[in-house]
């Protein structure tokens, strides 16, 4: 098992170095474009990346402009039902939701900055210090445990992989750190759900 697993991850840090899109639901924002390629033995090849879709990509940098302006969770939400802020399903955003967005490194742009928070959370860094360019995203992978007939949770971050992406990052790395160190604050100010 533990082979298999070494296996596995060896294999999705060599896709994370190529920068492309593994599948899945695309982030708010985002759309999965194939891209056609010739490898070194000019076969044709199909990798999908994510492509900006900006009229999503505007609101998601008005949440984030927002949530360091109101500073909560609870004070985005409302924002957004007052000012009827949809989702990309449109549907009124749910806290979760919006903590997701908020969490997601897609949107931060990959530089020096970033770099080193990624260092100080123990992020396995797919790139070298230098493809943090100040233009492109990230991606991560292996974020999440997915169980059949669960909810997904989050796996730790010292076991998310995180690889510069060929699409451009919209938010300032400094203030998508800023964002993650308010959303830590405010978790540990949160009250505890009952449990029975």
């Amino acid at each position: 098992r533990e082979t298999i697993a070494e296996r596995i991850r060896n294999n999705m840090l060599q896709l994370a170095r190529t920068g492309r899109w593994l599948g899945g639901i695309t982030p708010t924002g985002f759309k999965s474009e194939p891209l056609i390629y010739y490898d070194k033995e000019l076969n044709k090849r199909k990798m999908y990346i994510l492509s900006p879709i900006n009229e999503e990509l505007e609101t998601v940098k008005k949440l984030f402009n927002k949530y360091l302006e109101l500073g909560s969770l609870s004070k985005l939400q409302t924002y957004c039902l007052k000012f009827n802020l949809k989702s990309k399903n449109n549907k009124n955003y749910k806290k979760s939701t919006l903590k997701n967005i908020l969490n997601n490194p897609v949107y931060a742009v990959a530089d020096e900055s970033l770099y080193e928070y990624l260092l100080e959370n123990n992020m396995d860094i797919a790139n070298d210090k230098v493809d943090f360019d100040g233009t492109h995203g990230v991606l991560i992978y292996n974020k999440n445990i997915e169980s059949i007939g669960k909810s997904n949770r989050q796996r730790d971050k010292k076991e998310w992989i995180v690889a510069v992406s060929n699409h451009k990052g919209i938010i300032p790395s400094k203030e998508w750190i800023q964002v993650q160190r308010l959303l830590e604050r405010n978790k540990s100010k949160a009250p505890r759900k009952g449990t029975s």
